[in-house]
């Protein structure tokens, strides 16, 4: 569904500018808003509103007297001139909204807060459907990334069962050295020496890798986590399969 826009003729006077465009309740309720909003905030925004050439809603400031110009709206009318003045100032910006007859043909004035409601409940249906689009947009995205991680998964040759495998060895290596406990596995304390910059925590982690793994079983396990990095929102994921794993295997 596409949201219907309205040609908008600009012109610029010497006390405002004259905005000229096809009538839209939903653009005259904003101008509503606008004035409701300095009222809440305990500042004055005056306006006046002209139908067909007279003046219904004079000068002031009040949001509440803003809906008395429907009243004077019917079938034939031609235009609802809204003019947002400057202040305390004379000057203003005005606002002409013209109907092409068939918007208000065969419509009482009564019936002009209905055409309101309609046209504000389009404009929310419209908010929905652009909002729905952007999440589907998101979720498409994330397929791609998903897919273009299969790919590269397909490419490397890496069977998944073997992602697991090594998935499960490396998380028990990095939460047993988190929790400062023995590491699993026969894993044997690494010699640390000293040097004049000391080794990074990772630096002594991956030693000790490289003591229980061969260098093969350890390449292969770098290249899966340099996938992860490069797609670190799949990590959430295939965390949530190791779980997994590891439960069924601890009932077992």
């Amino acid at each position: 569904m596409e949201q219907e826009h309205h040609d908008i003729e600009i012109k610029r006077r010497a006390t405002g500018s004259t905005y000229t465009e096809g009538f839209d309740p939903v653009r005259i309720e904003r101008l509503k808003t606008i004035i409701q909003d300095f009222e809440d905030q305990g500042k004055q925004k005056r306006y006046s509103i002209i139908v067909d050439g007279e003046m219904v809603v004079p000068v002031n400031s009040e949001a509440n007297n803003f809906d008395k110009y429907k009243r004077y709206i019917i079938g034939n009318s031609n235009t609802v001139e809204v003019r947002m003045y400057f202040g305390k100032s004379p000057n203003f910006n005005k606002h002409v909204f013209k109907t092409n007859y068939s918007a208000l043909s065969g419509t009482p004035s009564k019936d002009v807060d209905q055409i309101v409601k309609e046209a504000l409940e389009n404009e929310r249906k419209n908010n929905k459907i652009l909002m729905l689009q952007q999440e589907l947009k998101r979720k498409n995205k994330k397929l791609k990334q998903f897919k273009a991680l299969q790919a590269e998964l397909d490419d490397k040759k890496l069977d998944i069962k073997d992602l697991l495998k090594d998935g499960i060895q490396l998380m028990g290596q990095f939460q047993a050295m988190k929790n400062g406990g023995t590491p699993v596995q026969g894993i044997e304390e690494a010699e640390v020496e000293v040097h004049a910059e000391p080794e990074t925590p990772a630096e002594l982690h991956f030693k000790k890798l490289k003591q229980d793994y061969d260098g093969e079983e350890l390449e292969k396990a770098i290249k899966i986590w340099e996938i992860f990095t490069a797609y670190p929102g799949l990590q959430k994921e295939f965390m949530s399969i190791i779980n997994q794993k590891i439960k069924k295997n601890g009932k077992a």
